[in-house]
């Protein structure tokens, strides 16, 4: 049994607009999942479906076997949510988030004081504990929300764009809790923007472009799903380059990209570049450079 499946899933809105389009995805246990896409692909409605938030139009959807339609209370049982735009209740601490909602899942009083604790030293906010979510600055009282999450003793997190407006310190604390979470048994359903993110903690990613699934696969195996292995990035006078505008390239200001299939069109590209008095620096193709050739490139028109 996968922790999460969904067959031929649709969504369409009362205005007619499909934000899924038979999308399906299977999720193993104990794996981070992670959805990658542009804004209005359809990844929070995704997320919100398979976690009982949202009916679905068409098709099937299971969280541990249990249908999202007919057995949500049964789901509700294995699951924590971090919702993208969650608010906090001023007068709440992030003690009262940690521990309480810890214990509103029958976690031992104990149990919980520990695993609070713990949530809240990954996220950098026991010396705050204390303090009321209304004297935390916004990307504190985020950390109180995943700290919330993170002392749950959920089977399944699902977790959308939990570190936006993190600074990188932090970030990288919930990344470090998130690859612990997995190591100790539990399934991860992630939607991010941060390519860095992605790449750091997915287990398996799928890239959604207008409701519909275009890539899956490991972050690595993503990426050879280009021919281009190397960008090379070219600042100057860039009208001066012999391959100005060429096909695989992309203009960003004063600066141009050009993407190549090996280390031989590198080396040509850099003797062009350097002869043409430019300065030039070469490194291996990103998951965010994939993400933009897959998703419809710098005119993608989603929104």
């Amino acid at each position: 049994m996968q922790a999460i499946e969904s067959f031929d899933l649709v969504k369409i809105y009362g205005d007619g607009a499909k934000a899924l389009q038979g999308i399906n995805i299977s999720i193993k246990k104990s794996e981070l999942y992670t959805l990658l896409g542009p804004n209005g692909a359809g990844k929070t409605t995704f997320l919100r479906i398979i976690s009982t938030q949202l009916m679905p139009s068409s098709g099937k959807a299971y969280v541990l076997g249990y249908d999202v339609v007919n057995e949500a209370s049964e789901i509700h049982k294995h699951i924590s949510i971090v919702p993208q735009d969650v608010a906090t209740y001023g007068i709440y601490t992030p003690w009262d988030y940690a521990y309480y909602f810890a214990r509103l899942r029958a976690v031992p009083k104990q149990d919980a004081k520990k695993t609070a604790e713990g949530a809240l030293r990954t996220v950098g906010l026991w010396d705050l504990r204390n303090r009321t979510c209304i004297n935390l600055s916004g990307g504190e009282k985020k950390r109180a929300i995943i700290a919330s999450a993170l002392s749950s003793y959920a089977d399944v997190l699902m977790l959308d764009e939990p570190t936006s407006g993190l600074d990188a310190i932090a970030r990288r604390n919930v990344w470090s809790a998130l690859r612990q979470m997995i190591k100790e048994g539990k399934t991860i359903l992630l939607t991010t923007h941060n390519m860095e993110e992605a790449e750091m903690v997915s287990d398996r990613l799928a890239i959604i472009n207008k409701g519909q699934v275009i890539a899956e696969g490991s972050p690595e195996a993503v990426k050879e799903l280009v021919a281009e292995k190397y960008r090379v990035v070219l600042e100057g006078n860039i009208t001066l380059f012999p391959a100005f505008k060429n096909d695989d390239g992309v203009m960003l200001g004063d600066r141009y990209i050009l993407f190549v299939r090996n280390e031989n069109e590198v080396a040509n590209m850099m003797r062009k570049a350097l002869k043409a008095g430019l300065r030039a620096h070469v490194s291996p193709i990103t998951l965010e450079d994939v993400f933009v050739k897959l998703a419809g490139g710098f005119d993608n028109e989603s929104s």
